[in-house]
């Protein structure tokens, strides 16, 4: 089946910020591939003549019954296809975004000399509780069994875990502490491997605050 033609849907004095963001719609649509094919009963129906008013503005001749069901369909998929897209970026950008009151940048050890992190540290809570953000690159992703944890040290070693974490590359993810920093090192932000042979030893320090 040949897809409708993207001039032939949209107006062309349709707004270009509009008519890109229809037309990457279109594209995700053509790549999904065509609806089922409507059966020979429901392609038989009579289209009002009514019902087939022109899209945006522009002039079309009358479709058959068949082509504008497509068509609908095609509409409402993007209008889901929207939705969801919608819906992912707003739950990532949530996840991750914080008005941070310090910044705290975290360089790989000899155990990951390409490793980098920062670590944002929001505003505490009425609870006592630290927000934080942590976006880490050049981590490899451990075998099963393993993760990685964000630890505060206390006379350079590290005390007590703030969250854990898995990697593959590059992540960023929401954390949260209830301990009142004061009580740690100064700058005494680490993160830690850890495998299952060393699940109560956090001493693999893979990346150390600067």
């Amino acid at each position: 089946m040949k897809h409708p033609d993207f001039d032939d849907l949209i107006a062309a004095d349709v707004p270009p910020e509009e008519r890109a963001r229809l037309y990457r719609t279109h594209e995700l649509l053509v790549q999904a591939g065509p609806p089922p094919e409507l059966s020979p009963e429901m392609d038989a129906v009579p289209w009002p003549d009514d019902a087939l008013q022109p899209l945006f503005g522009r002039k079309h001749k009358p479709r058959s019954a068949r082509r504008v069901l497509l068509l609908a369909a095609a509409l409402a998929t993007s209008l889901v296809v929207g939705l969801l897209l919608g819906k992912a970026t707003s739950s990532t950008d949530t996840a991750t975004s914080l008005k941070a009151r310090e910044t705290v940048q975290l360089r790989g050890t000899a155990l990951a000399h390409e490793a980098f992190a920062t670590l944002k540290l929001g505003k505490v809570d009425e609870a006592g509780n630290w927000p934080m953000v942590l976006h880490i690159t050049g981590l490899p992703k451990l075998s099963r069994g393993g993760y990685y944890a964000l630890y505060l040290t206390k006379g350079g070693r590290p005390l007590v875990s703030c969250g854990t974490i898995n990697v593959d590359g590059a992540t960023s993810v929401r954390l949260s502490a209830a301990y009142a920093l004061e009580h740690f090192d100064k700058n005494g932000w680490v993160i830690v491997r850890q495998t299952p042979a060393n699940h109560f030893q956090p001493n693999q320090i893979v990346l150390k605050a600067v």
